[in-house]
């Protein structure tokens, strides 16, 4: 009789055990699956393993909003809308003060070749092109810039961005675009969940300050 009540002990001993690890793992899945988990293994060194910023991909990047002077050179004069643009590496510039700023482009601008790098995806079944936080669909040979799609996911955005807390999820902003971190085949990626209409527009008279 001992050995029988020892043994039903031990059996009610191991199902409390049971569920307490299947609790456990619950948590852990709840934990790194979560947005705020999502930040905890980026900035523990998780997710893209070496790559520990957004903007791991585009580190050379000159960030938005910044006047670049010396030692500096467009490779590419674009006119737009009776408006001088320079495009460099997948940077758009505007003159300013005898220099050039960095600038998101405005939607409609072209250019000939995509920048080296460049991510190809599809929404509905449409190619799109990403490449620094700018995006593009191809157009009579040529690739125009576009609003980003809602959905689209991208492996990195460009330096500049914003961060934003809200409801206690993470979220980055860049030229007015929302994106969340999600986990893509184990590395983290980021989801555009808020678009825009307005492209970026500097003033007319921005070159001549």
């Amino acid at each position: 009789m001992k050995c029988l009540l020892l043994n039903v002990k031990c059996l009610e001993m191991f199902r409390h055990s049971f569920k307490l690890a299947s609790l456990v793992m619950l948590m852990l899945i709840w934990g790194i699956c979560s947005p705020a988990g999502v930040e905890a293994q980026r900035r523990g060194g998780g997710g893209h393993g070496r790559h520990g910023s957004p903007s791991w991909h585009y580190s050379r990047m000159h960030p938005r909003g910044t006047i670049v002077k010396h030692n500096f050179s467009p490779s590419r004069r674009i006119v737009y809308g009776g408006r001088d643009f320079y495009f460099k590496r997948g940077t758009f510039y505007r003159p300013y003060h005898r220099g050039f700023r960095v600038i998101g482009p405005p939607f409609g601008i072209r250019i000939r070749v995509l920048p080296r790098g460049f991510l190809r995806f599809y929404i509905g079944g449409f190619p799109y092109f990403y490449y620094g936080g700018t995006f593009y669909v191809e157009r009579e040979g040529q690739y125009e810039v576009v609003a980003p799609p809602v959905g689209a996911v991208v492996e990195s955005l460009p330096p500049g961005y914003e961060k934003v807390e809200i409801d206690g999820q993470t979220y980055y902003l860049v030229d007015g675009v929302q994106y969340k971190p999600i986990l893509k085949n184990g590395e983290i990626w980021y989801e555009v969940i808020k678009s825009t209409n307005k492209s970026t527009e500097m003033e007319p008279n921005e070159e001549n300050r």
